[in-house]
């Protein structure tokens, strides 16, 4: 290797140097001289007295090439080092140069082209057709090496590592120096070259291949994640060998754990699929003041960093991967890099990780560092502690910073990946510490802690709770925390946890608790009534409440609410039956029709009451008679009675309220039931009318005057009595088993409806899902309560939603409408997508279009007669070119008025041209700007329909076509391919692009429609025959030569060559399923060939004679 000059020349003279000596491949007069010589050759030719006497002239001018890049390199640098100001100035307008970045160019593609790319191995390496477009002309040949002796592959790898070795000092240097234009221009290639150096079948020495290795590890280690991620993903090749697929694989699966490497990742997957659209309510309000931060990530790109994130690499173990991935995946859940990436993390932790069996399932790796530290932190346990309170002896204190982070956390991942399930394994185990949250934070009058925490709940009930949930909390009404710590004022104004002081809840005044019963009594009630809660676990809830108050629970232990009132006191007041009254009483108030609409367990619980009740009377009358007669046994029950006197009294001196009064309680039932019969909501059926018929007996002997009755319950239970016997003369629906049953469905799907209904409207992400599932059931069974029109409007205002998941599930439901109610669904989804009245968006339109692509998928055979007509015609109406469409026209003319005028006042208000960013700094992207151009003219001129949507239009009826060609008829079929072959013939520029990719494809559809009728053995009438054949053909034959599109090229080769097979197949008469039997007859036969006498394989006694024949 040669040494580096002491000389130090100017970085200037080193550029006029090397321009020398590449004139002979740069300069347009010496290229036209020798349009047929190599590079080399050129080179050598012009430079034949400095080559003169060496081996290889390919390695004199390789090493030419790098002794220039060497002194350009060191020049730089030195001038760097003694600089100052000005000459850095200088230094970076030499780099920034056009002429001599040309120059430094043209040596790193020599030094690549001619140096690195003949020595690597098939398969390494970026093919050369793809790889960065070279300074070097197109006129100048790339000479190929040949084979070549083993002597000269030895030659061949000692230049490559000499190749590598000075590249590799140049981008290893700590001085900058030439150092970014090689990282920029060269790396990927030093890369592919130090990995066959260290890992290619022909590596040398362990010593020298340890060198290589450590020159690829130190370029992997140095280069930035958002350079490398695409650098090794375009080298991991199908073709690559697999010596060195690994090499490049473990790195690149490792790039996420460095620092933002998650970050970096996903947005690189994002650069690979179209931006999706800002939100609509963005687009139609310009002025919005917080507008969101960075490009939205599509749905797709975070689908796919899911899946990337959540697969643990094979060289490192779960543990160590997720310990490294769970501190950035909730820094980008905080927000702190926009709420787009905060987005994609709680979907990556809720959708990608914790739904995973092996990642996200209870008490595996990706529960312990993503799930476990979020409910540790808003429910403290110790570890080792396994009940369900457990010995909280050494709880340490939550701060308020950790705790509304937590929240702040949990909500993002709920909210961020709608999913039941998550919703229920993280909020589930919760409930009590979010509830005493809630209340301790109304109480402190902490707002935002308490909409976090109450919107939180709200979801858990409406997608997740049942009665069963509802009533533990319930038991839990007054719980404020462990027995170690509680709730306490945090050191910003909100809520922290702390550890609780010995010595228990201190209460001095019952007022206090009576007071904060009826606070969490409220809350609880308003919870309830903003979930929504399902008609049926309220009336559970109810009666199961009621029970517990009026009856006792079985064991009085269970789920009992004491309080202790000051330290050293061990009387404790049980509070069950008052929570349970209040609790009672509120639902009542609140929720009275809604009781009303399912009372037969209440009638139940009544009718078990007042017998109870009579009971006791008619046994305490009959003990009063029996006194009344001198007995012994009155005796005896004189004595038992003093004796139950003064147990009496010793329990009322300890004045303990929860002792029900029976004749309240019978009080009670009368009312409750008295609420219920004059509901306006109540409709008796003869299975109530029959319950209630039992309870008579008891009213009528409550009506009836008696020293143990008290008049007001006298009154009621004739009051009572007078209404039950209303509601019996009622005269009874005659309805059949059968009506009877339909009836009870109808209701039950309103109810369903009804509560989807009022999902669909709610907030939340999850709660809409909630409700499209519900819909979606309700469409599935075909319910007669659903009005079609009315459905397929609200779905159809669905698609606009601005969150992905919502309107993707509302395609999905509109799909199977589409399956049951096709008419309706696919005139409704034509005439919007069509909007002839020109009142959607774009993106309204095209989310439509993709709506319309599922219905259509969906429909599938039974696309057909109308709506198949009715969608043919509305798709060749917008694909065609006379739709017009003059109010788009006009407010495009507005905009462009209004953008002109900006301009105008910018241009006044710097006095002459607006600087842009991008030209002061010299890096103006010109196909960036290109493909701006392209996209602009999308819009059409003129007040035509956009290229986008035309695309679009030619997909739904493409996809029309291969699903059924049939329903839709010959007649739009060949309307069709007509207006397919005029836009590939007639709309030739570069923004219509992606329309004649897609009419390339709507006859590549119905090629596919042909051959699978044909395979099916179904005759159609019509298709590619004799001069229509002919004319597609010659048609795509002059597309394929002339387009200016590759994909487009492509598309109509794979067609041509689709049709010619398809034409030989209906030629013979040969369907796949046949091959087996036609297989046969064109190969050997018993071990001869068919039709001729010849048997190859025999063996015979003579030699085998051969004979000329004309």
């Amino acid at each position: 290797m040669k040494s580096m000059d002491v000389s130090n020349p100017t970085a200037s003279a080193s550029i006029s140097a090397a321009s020398v000596f590449l004139a002979p491949v740069l300069t347009r007069g010496a290229i036209e001289k020798a349009q047929t010589l190599s590079i080399i050759d050129r080179l050598a030719v012009d430079n034949d007295k400095t080559f003169s006497g060496v081996i290889s002239t390919r390695e004199a001018v390789i090493r030419k090439a790098l002794n220039f890049l060497d002194d350009i390199h060191r020049s730089l640098a030195l001038e760097e080092n003694e600089s100052t100001i000005n000459l850095n100035e200088n230094v970076n307008g030499i780099l920034y140069d056009p002429r001599s970045r040309r120059i430094i160019y043209g040596l790193l593609d020599l030094v690549s082209v001619e140096g690195i790319y003949p020595s690597l191995s098939p398969g390494v390496g970026i093919p050369i057709e793809r790889r960065v477009r070279s300074v070097l002309p197109a006129g100048v040949v790339v000479k190929p090496v040949p084979s070549v002796s083993d002597l000269a592959q030895g030659h061949e790898r000692i230049l490559l590592a000499e190749v590598i070795d000075r590249l590799s000092q140049i981008a290893g240097d700590v001085r900058k120096g030439l150092k970014p234009v090689l990282r920029e221009r060269t790396l990927v290639d030093i890369i592919c070259g130090s990995g066959e150096l260290a890992f290619g079948p022909s590596a040398d020495s362990k010593g020298k291949s340890d060198k290589y290795k450590t020159i690829l590890k130190k370029l992997l280690d140095d280069t930035a994640t958002p350079v490398l991620l695409p650098l090794l993903t375009s080298l991991l090749q199908p073709s690559i060998p697999t010596w060195l697929r690994p090499q490049f694989s473990v790195p690149l699966s490792l790039l996420l754990l460095r620092p933002n490497g998650v970050r970096q990742t996903i947005e690189f997957i994002a650069t690979t699929y179209p931006t999706p659209p800002p939100p609509l309510k963005d687009s139609r309000d310009s002025s919005t003041s917080n507008p969101p931060q960075g490009p939205p990530i599509p749905l797709e790109a975070i689908t796919q960093a899911s899946d990337l994130l959540a697969s643990v690499p094979s060289s490192i173990t779960p543990k160590a991967y997720f310990q490294q991935l769970a501190p950035q995946l909730f820094q980008l859940l905080d927000g702190d890099s926009g709420p787009e990436l905060s987005k994609a993390a709680g979907m990556i932790i809720g959708g990608g990780i914790l739904v995973r069996r092996n990642s996200g399932a209870l008490r595996v790796i990706g529960w312990e560092f993503f799930a476990l530290p979020l409910l540790r932190s808003i429910d403290p346990r110790p570890a080792r502690s396994t009940s369900d309170e457990g010995d909280d002896k050494h709880v340490t204190a939550v701060s308020e910073i950790d705790l509304s982070m937590a929240i702040q956390r949990l909500s993002k991942i709920i909210f961020s990946h709608p999913n039941p399930n998550i919703t229920n394994r993280l909020l589930g185990p919760l409930i009590r510490s979010l509830w005493g949250l809630l209340c301790y934070a109304k109480r402190r009058k902490t707002m935002v802690c308490y909409t976090q925490i109450s919107t939180l709940l709200q979801t858990y009930f409406k997608v997740s709770a049942g009665a069963e949930e509802l009533l533990k909390l319930a038991k839990d009404l007054l719980w404020d925390g462990r027995n170690s710590w509680t709730f306490g004022p945090g050191s910003e104004g909100g809520v922290e946890i702390r550890p609780r002081e010995p010595g228990g809840k201190e209460a001095s005044n019952m007022i206090e608790y009576v007071e904060e019963i009826d606070e969490r009594v409220n809350e609880f009630v308003h919870l309830l009534s903003s979930a929504n809660i399902d008609d049926t676990d309220l009336g559970r809830m109810f009666l199961s409440t009621s029970r517990l108050w009026l009856l006792g629970a079985q064991d009085s232990q269970i789920g009992r609410q004491t309080l202790d009132f000051g330290r050293g006191d061990d009387s404790k007041v049980p509070l069950e039956k008052l929570i349970n009254a209040k609790l009672v009483q509120k639902m009542l108030e609140e929720f009275k029709d809604k009781l009303a609409g399912k009372p037969t367990q209440i009638f139940e619980l009544v009718k078990q009451l007042l017998h109870e009740y009579v009971e006791q009377d008619q046994t305490r009358e009959r003990k009063a008679e029996s006194l009344k007669s001198p007995s012994y046994a009155a005796l005896g029950n004189i004595v038992q009675q003093d004796r139950g006197k003064g147990s009496k009294a010793g329990d009322e001196s300890k004045n303990t309220p929860t002792q029900e009064d029976p004749t309240e309680l019978a009080s009670i039932a009368v009312s409750l039931l008295s609420t219920i019969l004059s509901s306006p909501d109540y409709t008796s059926t003869p299975q109530d009318i029959a319950l209630l018929s039992t309870i008579q007996p008891s009213l009528s002997y409550l009506s009836t005057s008696s020293p143990s009755n008290p008049s007001s319950l006298s009154i009621a239970a004739k009051n009572l009595s007078y209404l039950l016997s209303l509601h019996r003369a009622l005269p009874p629906a005659t309805t059949t088993t059968t009506t009877s049953h339909l009836m009870v469905t109808q209701l039950e799907d309103r109810k369903s409806y009804q509560q989807a209904l009022t999902y669909l409207t709610d907030a939340l992400p999850p709660v809409r899902v909630q409700g499209l599932a519900l819909l979606t059931k309700l469409i599935g069974s075909r319910s007669s309560i659903l009005d079609i029109p009315s459905t397929a409007i609200l779905l159809i205002s669905l698609l606009q939603d601005d969150d992905e998941f919502i309107y993707l599930n509302a395609v999905k439901t509109l799909s199977v409408l589409a399956s049951t109610h096709s008419k309706t669904t696919v005139k409704m989804l034509v005439e919007r997508y069509v909007d002839g009245s020109e009142e959607s968006s774009l993106d309204q339109r095209l989310r439509l279009g993709e709506a319309l692509l599922r219905t259509v998928e969906g429909l599938g055979r039974a696309l057909v007669e109308e709506s198949a007509s009715r969608l043919g015609e509305g798709m060749i109406a917008v694909a065609g070119r006379r739709a017009k469409r003059p109010k788009e026209l006009d407010g495009r003319k507005n905009r462009i008025r209004q953008d002109q005028g900006r301009q105008r006042e910018a241009e006044e208000a710097w006095g002459g041209k607006v600087p842009q960013i991008d030209e002061e700094e010299g890096t103006v992207d010109v196909e960036t700007n290109r493909l701006a151009d392209i996209v602009e003219r999308w819009e059409g001129e003129e007040g035509e329909e956009d290229v986008r949507i035309r695309a679009s239009a030619l997909s739904i009826l493409g996809q029309a076509i291969e699903t059924n060609v049939a329903g839709l008829g010959s007649e739009l079929t060949s309307t069709a391919i007509d207006l397919a072959l005029s836009i590939l013939t007639l709309e030739k520029s570069i923004e219509k692009m992606i329309l004649r990719r897609a009419a390339v494809l709507l006859i590549m559809s119905l090629l596919k429609a042909l051959d699978t009728a044909y395979e099916e053995g179904r005759k159609l009438g019509f298709g590619f025959a004799g001069e229509n054949l002919a004319d597609v053909v010659r048609i795509l034959r002059y597309i394929e030569a002339t387009d200016n599109d590759d994909l487009v090229k492509g598309h109509a080769a794979t067609v041509i060559e689709g049709l010619e097979i398809w034409r030989s197949k209906s030629v013979l008469g040969v369907r796949s399923s046949e091959r087996a039997q036609l297989t046969p007859s064109l190969a050997l036969s018993n071990e001869k060939l068919a039709g001729l006498s010849v048997n190859p394989m025999g063996q015979s006694g003579s030699r085998p004679r051969i004979e000329e024949v004309e």
